[in-house]
């Protein structure tokens, strides 16, 4: 995740903050303002704790579905391509460690 805002540090004028150790009600509060036509986040999470298998990944969040409580993810894998996830498994699921560091969002 490190290396990855970095890139994007690189690449934009745009404002890179590095979001990780969230508590599920900021993960959740930071999932809202995704809908913010102004702001992106790209997500790391765990495609095991979702799919049952498989590594670490990012994909860009197109959005939050609050009523649902689903969330949008823009995966550009095209195995996977575009699916939602509910909230509380894409948390599980960057609640984990990439390396010694939990993953984040960005």
């Amino acid at each position: 995740m490190d290396e990855l805002a970095e890139v994007a540090r690189a690449n934009t004028s745009r404002k890179i903050t590095l979001l990780r150790d969230l508590s599920e009600e900021q993960f959740q509060e930071h999932l809202r303002r995704s809908n913010d036509p102004g702001r992106r986040y790209v997500v790391n999470f765990s495609r095991e704790q979702i799919f049952g298998a498989g590594l670490g990944h990012h994909s860009p969040i197109g959005g939050y579905l609050e009523a649902e409580d689903l969330v949008f993810v823009l995966d550009v894998n095209s195995d996977y391509q575009p699916w939602l996830v509910e909230r509380t498994r894409l948390f599980a699921a960057v609640n984990t460690l990439d390396g010694d560091k939990k993953r984040g969002r960005y």
